[in-house]
């Protein structure tokens, strides 16, 4: 008979320590779970940024649009002849 009480103490000391590592586990799952969420919702933003960089860089790219930039932005223009100096 103490045989048996002694099995089923220690059955429910397995079972006890069982129950605490997986409440431990499904806390730490928990957590990876947000941070690979809050990771994904980074990446979405950077390629939404990256996205955009990169139709403002073909954007500029084109010569038309930089001389209008330019004409229109910082009212520049091309110099008269008399007014380029060389610097030797």
């Amino acid at each position: 008979m103490k045989w048996l009480a002694l099995i089923f103490a220690g059955l429910l000391c397995g079972v006890a320590i069982n129950g605490v590592r997986t409440a431990v586990f499904a806390q730490e799952h928990n957590s990876l779970v947000a941070e690979v969420q809050q990771l994904k919702n980074t990446r979405n933003q950077l390629n939404a940024d990256w996205t955009q960089l990169l139709l403002e860089q073909k954007t500029l790219a084109n010569d038309h649009m930089v001389e209008q930039a330019i004409a229109n932005g910082l009212n520049l223009h091309m110099p008269q002849a008399k007014q380029v100096v060389y610097l030797q």
